[in-house]
C-alpha cells in the first residue's frame, strides 16, 4: 500500500490501514514509499505512529509501555513505530503537548536533511551562475538534481510545522472558550 506521506497525511495513512485490516490486510512492515500488508483474518483495529530514537536497551520497555495502554507494536523503520489496537482504546496522543512533542521530534531529522539540501542546492547555483562551459553543465545538471530531493524536504518540514501549529491554534481555541 502506498504511503500518503506521513509528515502530511499520517491520520489518513492510519485510517487506511484500519480499512484494510478490517478487509483482512494487516500491515506487516515499512516498505519505501509505503507499507507492506499480508492477508489474514479481518480486524477492526486502529493504528497509531510514534517517532522516537531508541536504544537497543530501551525498546523492551518502550513497547510494554504502550502495551500496559492498550497498543500492540505492529513494525518498526528506523525511528518509525505503527502500534495497533482496539477502537475505544486512548489514543498515544491524548493531548496537545505530547501531540507537539510527537511532532518536533519527526521534525529535527527532516529539517536536517532539508537543511544541508538548500545548501547545497544553493552553493550549485552560486557555482552555476559564476561557471561557464564544462564546470556550468557540471553545477546545472547537480543543481536540477539537488531540487529532487531539496523540493520535497522542504515540503515536508513545512507539513511538520504546519501540523504543529494547527495543533497550537486547536489548542488556544480550546483555551480561550473555557476561560
Amino acid at each position: 500500500m502506498v504511503s500518503n506521506g506521513l509528515a502530511f497525511f499520517e491520520e489518513l495513512d492510519m485510517k487506511k490501514l484500519s480499512k484494510k485490516a478490517a478487509k483482512g490486510w494487516h500491515l506487516k512492515r515499512f516498505r519505501f514509499a509505503g507499507y507492506e500488508l499480508e492477508k489474514g483474518d479481518a480486524e477492526d483495529v486502529i493504528y497509531n505512529i510514534d517517532y522516537r530514537t531508541l536504544l537497543v536497551d530501551e525498546k523492551d520497555e518502550y513497547f510494554e509501555l504502550f502495551a500496559f495502554g492498550g497498543w500492540t507494536h505492529v513494525c518498526s523503520s528506523a525511528d518509525m513505530h505503527i502500534f495497533k489496537a482496539t477502537p475505544g482504546t486512548t489514543p498515544i496522543y491524548s493531548d496537545v503537548e505530547s501531540a507537539i512533542d510527537k511532532l518536533a521530534r519527526l521534525a529535527k531529522p527532516v529539517n536536517i536533511v532539508a537543511s544541508i539540501m538548500l545548501a547545497i542546492s544553493m552553493i550549485l547555483w552560486i557555482w552555476m551562475t559564476v561557471s561557464s562551459g564544462t564546470l556550468h553543465h557540471i553545477a546545472q545538471q547537480g543543481f536540477a538534481c539537488s531540487l529532487i530531493i531539496t523540493v520535497p524536504a522542504l515540503m515536508t518540514s513545512g507539513g511538520v510545522y504546519y501540523h504543529m501549529w494547527k495543533s497550537l491554534r486547536i489548542n488556544s481555541k480550546r483555551f480561550i472558550k473555557n476561560s
